[in-house]
């Protein structure tokens, strides 16, 4: 029975998932994109402001972006002792897709191969890295890269339907989090809820309120603006898109909504 359950279930991932607007590159090269740097870069360039510099957060200025209505995991958050039971690797990618009943070679099967791989890829000398496939995983790996129990999860704030349209969008209010580092955790396309996290290293985050000049929509959002980059390849997306490289002028990014942004419970936010 759970098995036809989990088949019918995974029926809606094999449909075809949309992917996520929002581009999240490694630090260090990912060997499994295969968009070339120029294409990536084009693509945002049109689509939306995925990096920017701090300077930008500031009231009055805009920023162009769209917030389409989230993808979510067909299985949602599976209870630990079942996703701890589920191989989760490279190595064991067949048995996987024979499992979800994927079929091998299909769109759906690369997601979950780029899930996998960027989940083992390594993280940066002093990057903190990690992939939770369970609610409970995920806040016991928060509380460990920050040291402590007493964590709080913060997350963006947009309309419950995404607000599709391109457009720009302009600053009404920022506030800074307390804290220099925080836990950044992004959700992954896979059949069930898996998010991949990893420590921001030196940064600065804000939370800013946004009201679109077109739609009039308001959203708030969580920024994350690094301050130091000079371990990050140079051919990150990033410096593309800002014309700077490694050490240069910090890299902001802000969380798309379902992306999850972890601090020590006293980060809360001032003007």
């Amino acid at each position: 029975m759970a098995r036809l359950v989990l088949t019918a279930l995974l029926a809606l991932f094999v449909a075809g998932q949309q992917s996520h607007a929002f581009y999240y590159t490694h630090y260090t090269k990912h060997s499994s994109s295969s968009a070339s740097p120029a294409t990536v870069v084009d693509d945002m360039t049109k689509k939306m402001a995925v990096f920017f510099r701090e300077d930008a957060l500031r009231v009055g200025q805009t920023l162009p972006f769209r917030f389409p209505a989230p993808v979510t995991a067909p299985l949602g958050f599976l209870p630990r002792h079942v996703a701890d039971a589920i191989p989760f690797s490279s190595a064991t990618l067949p048995a996987i897709l024979a499992q979800f009943g994927v079929a091998e070679g299909s769109a759906q099967a690369a997601k979950m191969e780029d899930t996998l791989a960027m989940c083992e890829a390594p993280g940066l000398s002093w990057e903190a890295k990690f992939c939770a496939t369970s609610l409970e995983a995920l806040v016991e790996g928060a509380q460990g890269v920050l040291s402590t129990r007493d964590i709080t999860e913060m997350l963006s704030k947009v309309p419950r339907a995404g607000s599709p349209r391109l457009q720009a969008y302009a600053v009404r209010a920022v506030r800074a989090l307390e804290g220099s580092s925080f836990v950044g955790c992004h959700q992954k396309e896979y059949p069930y809820t898996v998010y991949m996290c990893h420590s921001t290293g030196p940064s600065r985050a804000y939370e800013v309120e946004m009201e679109g000049t077109v739609e009039g929509d308001r959203v708030t959002l969580l920024a994350v603006c690094h301050t130091e980059t000079s371990e990050w390849d140079e051919d990150h997306v990033a410096f593309k898109v800002l014309g700077t490289r490694p050490g240069g002028p910090p890299v902001c990014h802000v969380l798309p909504y379902g992306h999850i942004l972890w601090a020590k419970k006293n980060a809360s936010a001032s003007a």
